[in-house]
């Protein structure tokens, strides 16, 4: 789904429109766009010419996201939460690392004997981290099955990454996964998610708001908000959005019938600081 299905979907409804553009609204706020870059696009959310307005404030967007969310938010953001939950010790895979921003704040943490990053593409970003600190590569995505079985790492992280998947994907990709990882290895994911029955750890008022959509409503404002992010403010030049989203007890169900063991799972919520808009789980 683009630009065009997704907003005629979404949009025609102006209740659903009015809490997507409220929550930009602060999450924008707090990310520190312009007074003007914020107001033109919300202003203009169900009509915008995205060429244009990226051409526009390119170096503002450029700006905001490198610097500052991937530069300090989201790094402040995995070590609070991600790090702890990667146990020190063997090596550590960081599946589909984009920025490489975990392998940094794993790197600066210490502790993992080798630690190894792969993606479909290379980013401009790995040409920071040492060649003696962290091993980068590029790998296809049809081999990162293969690339695990060979490298045999003690410890994989998945973050953002399986609701790009379609829901099918996600089923055959967990349980090839299961298979060609050693007994024993860990595997922790960070994922686009809700819970049912756990209460949030941060950001209580804005989870009872989001509840009060149903099912299929949620899963639609998280899509948006996620296209948005990714399409507009990160710039990329497509963003395909299958809504593939669970919730945290059916994530859980999903990799014990792959084989897994869940030992532990959290609802992270809404962070306090609102730069992410979507609720997220371990």
């Amino acid at each position: 789904m683009e630009y065009k299905d997704l907003v005629n979907n979404i949009f025609s409804d102006s209740k659903k429109k009015a809490f997507i553009t409220a929550s930009l609204y602060e999450s924008m706020t707090k990310l520190g766009f312009s007074d003007t870059l914020r107001d033109e696009f919300l202003n203009n959310i169900d009509t915008l010419n995205i060429s244009a307005f990226i051409e526009k404030y390119k170096d503002e967007l450029q700006k905001i996201q490198n610097e500052h969310f991937f530069g300090k938010l989201v790094p402040i953001y995995f070590k609070k939460n991600v790090v702890s939950e990667i146990p020190s010790g063997g090596k550590v895979l960081d599946l589909g690392c984009g920025p490489a921003i975990l392998i940094q704040c794993l790197i600066q943490r210490g502790g993992n004997e080798e630690i190894v990053g792969i993606d479909i593409m290379p980013n401009a970003h790995w040409k920071i981290i040492s060649p003696q600190d962290a091993r980068l590569e590029v790998i296809k995505e049809s081999e990162f099955l293969q690339y695990l079985e060979k490298e045999q790492p003690d410890h994989v992280a998945i973050t953002w990454v399986f609701h790009h998947m379609e829901y099918e994907e996600q089923k055959r990709y967990l349980v090839a996964l299961h298979k060609v990882l050693k007994p024993g290895a860990t595997v922790v994911v960070l994922e686009d998610s809700y819970s049912e029955t756990l209460p949030p750890e941060s950001g209580k008022e804005r989870y009872e708001k989001f509840m009060q959509w149903n099912h299929e409503d949620r899963h639609k404002i998280m899509g948006t908000l996620d296209w948005i992010a990714n399409r507009i403010f990160s710039m990329r030049i497509t963003m395909p959005v299958p809504f593939a989203y669970r919730t945290l007890e059916d994530w859980k169900k999903l990799f014990e019938d792959a084989g897994f063991i869940v030992a532990n799972t959290r609802f992270l919520g809404f962070p306090d600081d609102r730069y992410i808009n979507t609720p997220q789980s371990l």
